[in-house]
């Protein structure tokens, strides 16, 4: 994929160099030296003839790995990238081409000793590189590596390098030109909406950094990841793999080095791989093995297999069900005096994807380590829209912390971002967390061509290669969504036949084949959503890939009743759904100098909302449970809706998410059901902004997050209400071992009483291992008549129900749940009056690594949908939120994440409930809200 030209001027050679790096390369063993740190960069003029730089040229200092957007802020030439509408205002830079310069010393002849390999491992994403002046290479793919053997251009002393990188919105449209003249690669466009770029599709590079329905356009440019040279004299190890069999009571370790001979004489070299991997009580389980390799041949690999009995190891298992026991394995490649060293994390486990057949259609499911398993989780997205950010470890790790602390066993990869950095899988198989890992293609068509082919296929064999040894990667997906968008004929082209063709040559014929051939080991599927084995069977273009049959299924509703359980598709496994909501109110803060702009309808927030339609969307269907707010100020008003539209987020992604954890253990009357996974759409943000997601950008909780501690808990009671009235209560648990001698008290009350008019409960109840049970079945509409809640006409607007499940010791064994028999904008909502109580945990002392605190509220009535915030203040974390006050008292408790005093929290603490939208008066506004003056002078070119 390299016709782009950068207009054909490209041989052009700097004269200036930036200050040189102090390296030395020695000509013994296989070593690395890292190019990392300080380079000059400059942005060369759009009227540059491209033979020499202009005068007028902007320098900055660049940072390796980096990006010029992050740099371009740093060096004080656009103003800071998120505020305000500046993804527009600093669109330019994407345009752009840019140079890059550095320099390093060498102090011996290269040629004579060793070879000097460069590698770029990330360059976003066209670029040239040169050496004193001399060009070397090419790059036009941000997912892979470079590899540029460069001892013959080397000189002892100082080496200048070069890279010029390239527009990526100029080189999109080159393509797309050049794709044209044979015919149209749709999409052509993003919506309006999104203020993005266009023909996106038509370069391998983050398909969002042009914009997204969720995120701004940053057509990022950059040296992204690691610079080093590699100093070898025989073979280049490229990659090191580690797959692991399981049979009967063994485990087989077959690991594979790729090698590359660095020199092509006509002679052979003796290559040896040894591995060592110490196992459970301190033994060590070593093997090597030899092969000889010509000199004259560029790619070979060499391997071994380690044979561990199942007794001498722990199984790594998925969050909730067991340990995640991580085993270091060691593998030395030498070739004469000549060693390269390479260290894995290793997890023992097993997978399978399961593809059944049942009374209709093929059942979709994980089992991991035999153990069938219900896959709960999110789909995630860049944790930044700037890819050299993506591998911040306080970022990654905080949001991976909050999966794992939500009961997520599961994150889907999703195909429009990149694939993500060796920390972020570490950190997958240090939690628990399975990935279901997209290959980066995402909601259009894609051009054919031998050149895009033969980098994709690149692209698949290093990605593969570099992350196959996670125990958390569990299965591969050749694209998102891009059979349904055929399918759909989203883009006018599901009846032309050359789509079809297109669609098979690269996701079957390229993708398909080539990881089937890298990574045996794991489950393979050509797109999400589609039907599975019954694509397969069907020439990978199902008759409906939307199908509950078969496969897995993404769902989006804005316009039916989201607390509507009955609304709500029966598939095999959920692998998206979403609700928009907007972040709170200092989320946006930070995003803008003007408190004006927090408005519903000022420029600002019409600007960050990306979805057409998506503010009408979500009135529509939080007016189908509220009223709207009321306040006669604009801020307040803000304020206020942003708390209803995160309520309705919670309850309807709660209520969606149950409904398939019902339906695990069984089958409707047309064959739907058998669900065996919910991953909602989406976990994180890139930006300040409505979204799907349930934590904001920043790592702020949303009501969702902390709804989904209780949806995806271990245990959970749930109902499900039919249009009939029906009434259907469900235990549901992902325990190994069933629980008895259980019981569930059914508490009714009335909006006039803080304590129960009416309780029933159900005994004997055994609740079955890893499976939904229903254990009631009753009308609605008698039993509140049985509660003594009205007549037939007001009954299910006078009360509120309560589910309590409990263990035979009494104790609650599930997170408490509610069935709501009416919508609340139709009930008599008392005014909550709370009272707050703060103290520090057990005594504690508060210090460096922060401390609990308790919080005690009061009510007296019944409040709902209580919200605590501390603002800015104080970075903490709830227990819970978003939660019910019943019976008067409710206690939460808060830790904090740095030194802080009961009384600081006291005065931080802010605490709404439903109730308090209603009344016409201002909510205390944020102090921070204050007039920006930090602000660089915006350069346009």
């Amino acid at each position: 994929m390299c016709k782009v030209s950068f207009s054909n001027n490209l041989k052009m050679k700097l004269t200036q160099v930036s200050p040189f790096l102090s390296l030395f390369l020695f000509s013994f063993g296989a070593q690395s030296i890292s190019l990392n740190g300080r380079w000059n960069a400059y942005i060369l003029s759009p009227n540059d003839t491209f033979h020499r730089l202009n005068e007028g040229t902007v320098s900055f200092d660049a940072t390796v790995p980096g990006g010029v957007y992050t740099d371009l802020v740093k060096a004080g030439i656009i103003p800071e990238n998120l505020i305000g509408q500046n993804d527009v205002n600093n669109r330019w830079v994407g345009n752009q081409i840019f140079a890059f310069t550095t320099s390093f010393n060498v102090s011996v002849p290269f040629h004579e000793t060793a070879n000097a390999i460069l590698t770029f491992h990330g360059l976003d994403t066209f670029a040239l590189i040169f050496i004193n002046e001399i060009p070397v290479g090419e790059a036009t793919n941000m997912f892979v590596r470079y590899r540029f053997n460069v001892t013959k251009h080397l000189q002892v002393g100082k080496n200048n390098l070069k890279v010029i990188l390239g527009s990526p919105i100029r080189a999109a449209n080159e393509l797309y030109d050049e794709q044209s003249r044979k015919y149209i690669v749709p999409p052509q466009c993003v919506p309006k909406e999104y203020n993005g770029e266009c023909h996106v599709n038509h370069i391998r590079k983050m398909q969002a950094s042009f914009s997204w329905d969720w995120g701004p356009a940053f057509p990022s440019i950059g040296i992204w990841k690691d610079v080093e040279v590699e100093v070898v004299k025989y073979i280049l190890v490229t990659d090191v793999t580690a797959d692991l069999y399981k049979k009967n009571n063994t485990w087989h370790i077959l690991i594979t080095a790729f090698v590359n001979t660095v020199e092509t004489r006509n002679e052979t070299v003796v290559c040896n791989i040894f591995a060592d991997m110490e196992v459970n009580g301190g033994i060590h389980v070593k093997n090597s093995s030899d092969a000889t390799l010509k000199m004259i041949e560029q790619n070979a690999n060499v391997s071994l297999v380690l044979n561990i009995l199942d007794s001498d190891i722990e199984r790594w298992w998925p969050n909730g069900y067991g340990d995640q026991r991580l085993y270091p394995l060691t593998i030395e490649i030498t070739v004469s005096n000549e060693k390269t060293r390479r260290n894995l994390k290793i997890g023992f486990r097993t997978v399978q994807l399961l593809q059944e057949p049942l009374t209709k259609g093929l059942n979709f499911y994980f089992k991991i380590n035999d153990v069938p398993m219900f896959a709960k989780g999110s789909n995630w997205i860049p944790s930044s829209v700037f890819p050299e950010l993506s591998a911040e470890e306080g970022t990654i790790r905080q949001l991976l912390k909050s999966a794992k602390d939500a009961h997520m066993n599961m994150l889907r990869v999703w195909g429009g971002g990149f694939y993500e950095s060796d920390l972020f899988y570490e950190i997958a198989d240090e939690y628990g967390i399975m990935i279901w890992q997209d290959f980066m293609f995402a909601c259009a068509m894609y051009p054919t061509t031998d050149d895009f082919l033969d980098s994709v296929r690149q692209e698949v064999v290093q990605n593969v290669r570099r992350l196959q040894h996670h125990p958390s990667i569990a299965i591969w997906a050749g694209n998102n969504e891009n059979e349904v968008a055929l399918y759909g004929n989203w883009y006018g082209t599901g009846t032309k036949e050359i789509y079809k063709q297109d669609y098979i040559k690269l996701y079957v014929h390229v993708i398909k084949t080539e990881v089937e051939r890298v990574d045996p080991s794991r489950p393979f599927v050509v797109s999400s959503p589609s039907d599975g084995l019954f694509t397969e069977k069907n020439n990978y273009l199902g008759p409906d890939p939307y199908s509950n049959l078969y496969g897995d299924v993404h769902y989006y509703n804005y316009i039916n009743n989201g607390w509507d359980i009955n609304q709500y598709p029966r598939p095999r496994f959920a692998s998206e759904y979403g609700v928009e909501s907007i972040p709170s109110i200092h989320t946006l803060a930070s995003a803008t100098k003007n408190i004006d702009d927090l408005k519903v309808n000022s420029s600002f927030m019409k600007h960050r909302q990306h979805l057409p339609g998506g503010y009408e969307s979500m009135e529509t269907l939080v007016k189908k449970n509220f009223e709207l707010p009321q306040s006669d100020n604009a801020t307040d008003y803000l304020i206020k809706y942003i708390y209803l539209t995160q309520i309705n987020q919670a309850v309807s992604i709660k209520i969606e998410t149950e409904f398939y954890r019902q339906a695990r253990s069984s089958l409707n009357s047309v064959g739907e059901g058998m669900t065996m996974g919910a991953l909602y759409w989406q976990l994180n943000d890139v930006w300040q902004a409505p979204s799907w997601s349930s934590i904001e950008f920043g790592g702020r909780w949303k009501m969702l997050h902390y709804y989904a501690q209780e949806f995806f808990a271990p245990i959970i009671v749930t109902s499900h209400v039919s249009p009939a009235s029906e009434l259907e209560l469900y235990v549901v648990s992902d325990k190994l071992t069933e629980i008895k001698n259980c019981s569930l008290a059914i508490n009714t009350y009335k909006w006039s009483s803080a304590m129960p008019v009416h309780t029933q409960i159900i005994r004997e109840i055994t609740i079955s291992s890893n499976a939904a049970t229903m254990v009631a079945n009753f009308g609605l509409d008698h039993y509140l008549e049985q509660a003594d809640c009205g007549g037939v006409t007001l009954r299910k607007r006078k009360c509120i129900i309560e589910l309590v499940l409990m263990d035979k010791d009494k104790s609650a064994i599930a997170p408490n749940n509610y069935i709501y028999p009416a919508p609340l904008k139709t009930v008599s909502l008392p005014l909550a009056d709370i009272r707050v109580h703060v103290q520090q945990k057990n005594g504690e002392v508060a210090n460096s690594n922060g401390s609990d605190y308790t919080i005690v509220l009061r009510s007296n009535s019944i409040a709902l949908f209580v919200w605590l915030d501390l603002g800015s203040e104080v970075n903490g974390r709830f227990s819970e939120n978003g939660f019910h006050i019943f019976r008067g008292v409710k206690i939460v408790s808060i830790h904090s994440e740095e030194t802080t005093t009961a009384e600081i929290i006291r005065q931080s603490l802010s605490v709404t409930t439903l109730s308090d939208i209603y009344v016409n008066q201002k909510i205390k506004t944020p102090h921070f809200l204050n007039q920006r003056n930090d602000e660089p002078e915006l350069i346009v070119y």
